[in-house]
């Protein structure tokens, strides 16, 4: 394991990475609207974006259990977390206080950003670790 790693607290990446999701995702407006075409832009952005938390959990979880590989029991929780904090997200950016819409499409695109994390994790921690 490459000794970098060993001075970043405990879960910190992911800590971050999760208080940014919640910021982007879970504020009535957190950037000015942009006039960007309708071509699917929003989607890409809920896969890549569950990509990158389902990723930084796995490369936490992997950096404090000192190992190299997700074992598939791992990979299968991390799969429903990420899942679940989609699906969590659409929920309460439906609610009044939030007021920014549920939308199933948006799960959707969560689900396939954490079911791609789950194929390309092996090769990026590998990299990574």
């Amino acid at each position: 394991m490459k000794t970098y790693h060993n001075k970043i607290p405990a879960y910190l990446p992911s800590i971050v990475v999760v208080g940014l999701l919640y910021y982007f995702t879970l504020t009535p407006q957190p950037i000015p609207p942009m006039d960007l075409p309708d071509i699917g832009f929003d989607k890409i952005v809920h896969v890549v974006m569950m990509v990158g938390v389902y990723l930084m959990f796995a490369f936490d979880y992997l950096r404090q259990k000192r190992q190299l590989l997700l074992s598939l029991s791992v990979k299968l929780w991390l799969l429903v977390i990420t899942i679940a904090i989609g699906g969590a997200i659409e929920l309460a950016q439906g609610t009044e206080l939030i007021n920014r819409g549920c939308d199933l499409y948006d799960f959707m695109a969560d689900s396939v950003g954490s079911v791609v994390a789950t194929i390309i994790a092996p090769s990026v921690m590998r990299r990574l670790l």
